[in-house]
Protein backbone atom coordinates (compact mmCIF):
# COMPACT_ATOMS: atom_id res chain seq x y z
CA UNK A 1 0.00 0.00 0.00
CA UNK A 2 2.77 2.15 1.40
CA UNK A 3 4.67 1.56 -2.15
CA UNK A 4 1.25 1.87 -4.29
CA UNK A 5 1.13 6.13 -2.76
CA UNK A 6 4.72 6.31 -3.15
CA UNK A 7 4.57 5.74 -6.81
CA UNK A 8 1.52 8.19 -7.36
CA UNK A 9 3.40 11.94 -8.40
CA UNK A 10 -0.01 13.44 -6.96
CA UNK A 11 0.59 11.94 -3.64
CA UNK A 12 3.92 13.07 -3.56
CA UNK A 13 3.11 16.01 -4.29
CA UNK A 14 0.09 16.75 -1.27
CA UNK A 15 2.54 14.97 1.18
CA UNK A 16 5.39 18.17 -0.16
CA UNK A 17 3.22 20.75 0.36
CA UNK A 18 1.36 19.19 3.07
CA UNK A 19 4.78 19.75 5.39
CA UNK A 20 5.96 23.06 3.72
CA UNK A 21 2.59 24.24 4.95
CA UNK A 22 3.06 23.27 8.42
CA UNK A 23 6.12 24.76 8.09
CA UNK A 24 4.56 27.99 8.46
CA UNK A 25 2.65 27.26 11.29
CA UNK A 26 5.37 25.44 13.35
CA UNK A 27 8.40 28.11 12.43
CA UNK A 28 5.77 30.74 13.89
CA UNK A 29 5.72 29.01 17.02
CA UNK A 30 9.15 27.88 17.57
CA UNK A 31 10.48 31.85 16.77
CA UNK A 32 9.39 33.00 19.94
CA UNK A 33 11.60 30.75 21.78
CA UNK A 34 14.70 30.57 19.10
CA UNK A 35 15.52 33.23 17.42
CA UNK A 36 15.57 33.06 13.52
CA UNK A 37 18.91 32.15 12.22
CA UNK A 38 19.51 29.69 15.35
CA UNK A 39 16.08 28.17 14.09
CA UNK A 40 17.56 28.10 10.79
CA UNK A 41 20.76 26.14 11.44
CA UNK A 42 19.64 23.71 13.76
CA UNK A 43 16.74 22.73 11.07
CA UNK A 44 19.39 22.44 8.41
CA UNK A 45 22.34 20.33 10.91
CA UNK A 46 19.71 18.02 11.66
CA UNK A 47 18.85 17.77 7.62
CA UNK A 48 22.49 17.32 6.69
CA UNK A 49 22.72 14.65 9.48
CA UNK A 50 20.19 12.47 8.03
CA UNK A 51 20.79 12.73 4.74
CA UNK A 52 24.61 12.30 4.75
CA UNK A 53 24.55 8.50 5.12
CA UNK A 54 22.37 8.55 2.16
CA UNK A 55 23.61 10.95 0.17
CA UNK A 56 27.06 12.16 1.60
CA UNK A 57 28.86 9.51 -0.67
CA UNK A 58 27.64 11.12 -3.98
CA UNK A 59 28.78 14.62 -2.79
CA UNK A 60 32.03 13.43 -1.91
CA UNK A 61 32.75 11.56 -5.02
CA UNK A 62 31.84 14.83 -6.87
CA UNK A 63 33.93 16.72 -4.68
CA UNK A 64 35.73 18.42 -7.67
CA UNK A 65 32.92 19.56 -10.16
CA UNK A 66 31.54 21.14 -7.28
CA UNK A 67 34.55 23.16 -6.13
CA UNK A 68 34.81 24.00 -9.35
CA UNK A 69 31.45 25.26 -9.32
CA UNK A 70 31.52 26.92 -6.14
CA UNK A 71 30.05 30.04 -7.16
CA UNK A 72 26.64 28.20 -8.36
CA UNK A 73 26.87 26.13 -5.19
CA UNK A 74 27.12 29.65 -3.23
CA UNK A 75 24.38 31.23 -4.18
CA UNK A 76 21.98 28.34 -4.53
CA UNK A 77 22.84 28.11 -0.32
CA UNK A 78 22.45 31.89 0.57
CA UNK A 79 19.26 31.96 -1.55
CA UNK A 80 17.29 28.55 -1.39
CA UNK A 81 18.59 27.47 2.42
CA UNK A 82 20.10 30.02 4.01
CA UNK A 83 17.84 32.93 2.57
CA UNK A 84 14.43 31.45 2.09
CA UNK A 85 14.11 29.64 5.66
CA UNK A 86 15.87 32.25 7.84
CA UNK A 87 13.85 35.37 6.06
CA UNK A 88 10.39 33.50 6.69
CA UNK A 89 11.36 32.46 10.14
CA UNK A 90 11.61 36.42 10.58
CA UNK A 91 8.64 37.25 8.93
CA UNK A 92 6.32 34.97 10.84
CA UNK A 93 7.22 37.00 14.09
CA UNK A 94 5.51 39.67 12.87
CA UNK A 95 2.76 38.64 10.49
CA UNK A 96 0.41 35.21 10.68
CA UNK A 97 1.25 31.98 9.29
CA UNK A 98 -1.53 32.27 6.82
CA UNK A 99 -0.75 35.57 5.77
CA UNK A 100 3.10 34.40 5.06
CA UNK A 101 1.95 31.11 3.41
CA UNK A 102 -0.64 32.91 1.05
CA UNK A 103 1.67 35.40 -0.22
CA UNK A 104 3.64 32.29 -1.02
CA UNK A 105 1.36 31.85 -3.52
CA UNK A 106 2.57 34.51 -5.63
CA UNK A 107 6.76 32.42 -6.03
CA UNK A 108 6.03 31.92 -9.85
CA UNK A 109 4.75 34.89 -11.01
CA UNK A 110 8.17 36.28 -9.92
CA UNK A 111 9.77 33.21 -11.13
CA UNK A 112 8.67 34.72 -14.50
CA UNK A 113 10.04 38.21 -13.73
CA UNK A 114 13.18 37.29 -12.09
CA UNK A 115 14.22 34.57 -15.48
CA UNK A 116 13.54 37.58 -18.04
CA UNK A 117 16.43 38.79 -16.78
CA UNK A 118 18.96 35.79 -15.36
CA UNK A 119 17.77 33.37 -18.09
CA UNK A 120 17.48 36.42 -20.99
CA UNK A 121 13.48 34.87 -21.91
CA UNK A 122 11.51 36.96 -24.51
CA UNK A 123 9.10 38.98 -22.77
CA UNK A 124 5.35 37.21 -22.94
CA UNK A 125 3.60 40.61 -23.06
CA UNK A 126 -0.24 38.16 -22.74
CA UNK A 127 1.16 37.11 -19.04
CA UNK A 128 1.02 41.04 -18.18
CA UNK A 129 -2.27 40.78 -16.92
CA UNK A 130 -2.33 37.61 -14.68
CA UNK A 131 1.09 38.91 -13.13
CA UNK A 132 -0.60 42.41 -12.03
CA UNK A 133 -3.14 40.52 -11.34
CA UNK A 134 -0.67 38.19 -8.79
CA UNK A 135 0.50 41.37 -7.48
CA UNK A 136 -2.36 43.01 -6.40
CA UNK A 137 -3.50 39.74 -4.96
CA UNK A 138 0.09 40.40 -2.75
CA UNK A 139 -0.68 43.56 -2.50
CA UNK A 140 -4.33 43.23 -0.55
CA UNK A 141 -2.65 40.34 1.80
CA UNK A 142 -0.27 42.62 3.06
CA UNK A 143 -2.29 45.87 3.11
CA UNK A 144 -5.18 43.75 4.95
CA UNK A 145 -7.28 44.73 2.80
CA UNK A 146 -7.12 48.33 3.36
CA UNK A 147 -6.94 50.97 0.56
CA UNK A 148 -5.74 53.57 3.06
CA UNK A 149 -2.80 51.35 3.62
CA UNK A 150 -2.11 50.90 -0.10
CA UNK A 151 -2.11 54.27 -0.64
CA UNK A 152 0.29 55.18 1.80
CA UNK A 153 2.60 52.13 1.27
CA UNK A 154 1.71 51.14 5.24
CA UNK A 155 2.20 47.39 5.47
CA UNK A 156 3.20 44.90 8.24
CA UNK A 157 7.33 44.20 8.08
CA UNK A 158 6.75 40.78 8.80
CA UNK A 159 4.54 40.96 5.17
CA UNK A 160 7.89 42.91 3.72
CA UNK A 161 10.39 40.16 5.10
CA UNK A 162 8.07 37.56 3.60
CA UNK A 163 8.16 39.58 0.58
CA UNK A 164 12.09 39.16 0.70
CA UNK A 165 11.67 35.73 1.16
CA UNK A 166 9.96 34.60 -1.70
CA UNK A 167 12.12 36.84 -3.52
CA UNK A 168 15.56 34.27 -2.62
CA UNK A 169 12.71 31.34 -3.42
CA UNK A 170 12.39 32.53 -6.71
CA UNK A 171 16.18 33.95 -7.34
CA UNK A 172 17.61 30.21 -6.01
CA UNK A 173 14.41 28.34 -8.33
CA UNK A 174 15.68 30.46 -11.46
CA UNK A 175 19.19 29.71 -10.59
CA UNK A 176 18.13 25.74 -10.40
CA UNK A 177 16.68 26.37 -13.71
CA UNK A 178 19.87 27.92 -15.14
CA UNK A 179 22.38 25.09 -13.92
CA UNK A 180 19.95 22.40 -14.46
CA UNK A 181 22.29 19.15 -15.18
CA UNK A 182 25.58 20.18 -13.96
CA UNK A 183 25.73 18.48 -10.97
CA UNK A 184 23.94 15.69 -9.70
CA UNK A 185 20.82 17.03 -7.51
CA UNK A 186 21.62 14.91 -4.35
CA UNK A 187 25.50 15.74 -4.09
CA UNK A 188 24.71 19.47 -5.09
CA UNK A 189 22.02 19.24 -2.48
CA UNK A 190 24.52 18.11 0.17
CA UNK A 191 26.97 20.96 -0.74
CA UNK A 192 24.29 23.60 -0.56
CA UNK A 193 23.53 22.76 2.76
CA UNK A 194 27.09 22.52 4.24
CA UNK A 195 27.77 25.81 2.81
CA UNK A 196 24.55 27.28 3.86
CA UNK A 197 25.83 26.36 7.23
CA UNK A 198 28.91 27.91 6.52
CA UNK A 199 26.78 31.49 6.62
CA UNK A 200 24.36 30.20 9.23
CA UNK A 201 27.15 29.73 11.89
CA UNK A 202 28.31 33.14 11.85
CA UNK A 203 25.05 34.77 11.52
CA UNK A 204 23.16 32.65 14.58
CA UNK A 205 26.39 33.25 17.20
CA UNK A 206 26.09 37.43 16.01
CA UNK A 207 22.71 37.16 16.23
CA UNK A 208 22.86 35.51 19.68
CA UNK A 209 25.55 37.81 21.35
CA UNK A 210 22.96 41.04 20.12
CA UNK A 211 20.06 39.13 21.48
CA UNK A 212 21.28 37.23 24.65
CA UNK A 213 18.29 35.17 25.21
CA UNK A 214 18.25 31.99 26.41
CA UNK A 215 16.76 29.00 25.42
CA UNK A 216 14.32 26.87 27.34
CA UNK A 217 14.90 23.44 26.01
CA UNK A 218 10.54 21.44 26.39
CA UNK A 219 9.27 18.82 24.52
CA UNK A 220 7.64 20.87 22.41
CA UNK A 221 10.66 23.21 21.31
CA UNK A 222 12.49 19.89 20.69
CA UNK A 223 9.84 18.06 18.91
CA UNK A 224 8.83 21.12 16.99
CA UNK A 225 13.21 21.35 15.54
CA UNK A 226 12.91 17.68 14.78
CA UNK A 227 9.32 18.56 12.42
CA UNK A 228 11.02 21.14 10.68
CA UNK A 229 14.13 19.20 9.90
CA UNK A 230 12.73 16.20 8.92
CA UNK A 231 9.19 16.24 7.30
CA UNK A 232 9.69 19.33 5.50
CA UNK A 233 13.35 20.02 4.98
CA UNK A 234 14.27 15.90 3.66
CA UNK A 235 10.43 14.35 3.02
CA UNK A 236 8.82 17.20 1.20
CA UNK A 237 12.61 17.20 -1.08
CA UNK A 238 12.31 13.95 -1.41
CA UNK A 239 8.37 13.59 -2.44
CA UNK A 240 8.56 16.83 -4.80
CA UNK A 241 11.54 15.89 -6.79
CA UNK A 242 10.30 12.26 -7.06
CA UNK A 243 7.21 13.70 -8.62
CA UNK A 244 8.85 16.18 -10.82
CA UNK A 245 10.79 12.97 -12.16
CA UNK A 246 7.53 11.37 -12.53
CA UNK A 247 5.59 14.36 -14.48
CA UNK A 248 8.00 17.25 -14.93
CA UNK A 249 8.17 20.66 -13.21
CA UNK A 250 5.53 22.22 -15.21
CA UNK A 251 2.88 20.02 -14.04
CA UNK A 252 4.07 19.99 -10.57
CA UNK A 253 4.04 24.07 -10.44
CA UNK A 254 0.44 24.39 -9.99
CA UNK A 255 0.32 22.30 -6.99
CA UNK A 256 2.47 24.86 -4.79
CA UNK A 257 -0.57 26.79 -4.19
CA UNK A 258 -1.76 23.69 -2.14
CA UNK A 259 0.74 25.39 0.58
CA UNK A 260 -1.72 28.12 1.61
CA UNK A 261 -4.76 25.77 1.67
CA UNK A 262 -2.50 23.03 4.25
CA UNK A 263 -1.16 26.39 6.69
CA UNK A 264 -4.35 27.70 7.29
CA UNK A 265 -5.70 24.38 8.11
CA UNK A 266 -3.06 23.46 10.79
CA UNK A 267 -3.00 27.62 11.99
CA UNK A 268 -7.17 27.36 12.57
CA UNK A 269 -6.70 24.44 14.13
CA UNK A 270 -3.20 24.28 16.03
CA UNK A 271 -2.37 28.12 16.05
CA UNK A 272 -5.54 29.74 16.78
CA UNK A 273 -5.17 31.82 13.77
CA UNK A 274 -8.51 32.48 11.67
CA UNK A 275 -8.92 33.11 8.07
CA UNK A 276 -10.30 36.81 7.22
CA UNK A 277 -12.01 37.93 4.15
CA UNK A 278 -8.97 39.83 3.05
CA UNK A 279 -6.97 36.51 3.07
CA UNK A 280 -9.90 34.70 0.37
CA UNK A 281 -10.07 37.85 -1.09
CA UNK A 282 -6.35 37.88 -2.07
CA UNK A 283 -5.77 34.51 -2.42
CA UNK A 284 -7.99 33.86 -5.28
CA UNK A 285 -6.57 37.26 -7.26
CA UNK A 286 -3.03 35.33 -6.54
CA UNK A 287 -3.96 32.20 -7.61
CA UNK A 288 -6.08 33.04 -10.48
CA UNK A 289 -2.87 35.49 -11.89
CA UNK A 290 -0.93 32.08 -11.63
CA UNK A 291 -3.30 30.11 -13.24
CA UNK A 292 -3.98 32.44 -15.89
CA UNK A 293 0.03 32.94 -16.05
CA UNK A 294 0.29 28.98 -16.42
CA UNK A 295 -1.70 28.84 -18.98
CA UNK A 296 -0.03 31.15 -20.84
CA UNK A 297 3.72 29.95 -20.62
CA UNK A 298 5.03 27.51 -22.62
CA UNK A 299 6.74 24.29 -20.73
CA UNK A 300 10.84 24.69 -20.20
CA UNK A 301 12.43 22.05 -21.81
CA UNK A 302 15.33 21.70 -18.95
CA UNK A 303 14.25 19.95 -15.76
CA UNK A 304 14.71 22.15 -12.03
CA UNK A 305 14.04 20.22 -9.10
CA UNK A 306 13.00 22.33 -5.82
CA UNK A 307 13.39 22.12 -2.37
CA UNK A 308 11.81 24.35 0.24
Amino acid sequence: MVKTLWKSPYILLIIATCFWGGNFVVGKTLVTEVPPFLLALMRWILALLVILPFWGAECWRYRKQIMRKWRMTLFLSLTGIAGFNTLTYIAVQYTGSINASLMNAATPMMIVVISLFMLKERINWSVLPAILLSLFGVIWIISRGSWSAIAGLSFNRGDLWMLAAIGCWALYSVGMKKFAGELPVHALFVATLVMALIVLVPSSVAEWMIRGSEIEWTAGLVSGVVFIGIFPSLLSFTAWNAAIAMIGPSRCSGFLNLIPLFSAIFATFFAGESIRAYHLIGAVLIITGVYFMNRRLKPSSKRMEITA
